[in-house]
C-alpha cells in the first residue's frame, strides 16, 4: 500500500508520553518496509513545531536525526500542489481548519495514495488506516 503519514502520527511515534505512542510504534513496526510511506515537507515542519512545544528542541533534533530511518518519501509542495491545497482549504466550512491537513489531502489525491496514518478525524474514515 502507498500511505501518507500525518504529523499527529509522527508526534505519537517520537513522543513517549503521547497517548498514541504505543499504537504508532506498533503500526510503524508492522508497516515499515512493507508499505510505501510518504509525508510532505509541511508535515515534517508541523511535527518539529509540535515536538518543540511539547518536549523541547532536543526532541526535534532526535526527530530530525531519525526521520531518514523511517523510509519516508518526502513530497515538497510545489505550485500545483499548493494550489490544490488552497482549493481544498477554501471549500472548508468549519472554523479552525488546518491548511496542512488540506495540503495532505491534495498530496493524497495527486499521488493516488491508498490512505493516511493519522488520528485526526478531519480525514474521511475510509482513508484512515490502522488507527
Amino acid at each position: 500500500m502507498k500511505l501518507f503519514v500525518d504529523s499527529d502520527f509522527l508526534v505519537g511515534l517520537f513522543r513517549d508520553k503521547d497517548p498514541h505512542h504505543i499504537r504508532t510504534t506498533k503500526i510503524m513496526t508492522e508497516r515499515h518496509g512493507r508499505d510505501e510511506l510518504m509525508a510532505s515537507n509541511l508535515v515534517l515542519q508541523e511535527t518539529a513545531m509540535v515536538l518543540s512545544h511539547r518536549i523541547g528542541m532536543s526532541a526535534v533534533r532526535l526527530f530530525w536525526d531519525k526521520i531518514s530511518s523511517l523510509g519516508l518519501t518526502i513530497v515538497y509542495l510545489e505550485k500545483e500542489l499548493e494550489e490544490g491545497a488552497w482549493e481544498i482549504f477554501l471549500r472548508q466550512t468549519k472554523k479552525g481548519c488546518s491548511f496542512v491537513d488540506c495540503a495532505n489531502l491534495a498530496v493524497i489525491e495527486r499521488y493516488k495514495l491508498d490512505g493516511i496514518l493519522t488520528f485526526d478525524e478531519f480525514y474521511p474514515k475510509a482513508i484512515r488506516i490502522g488507527v
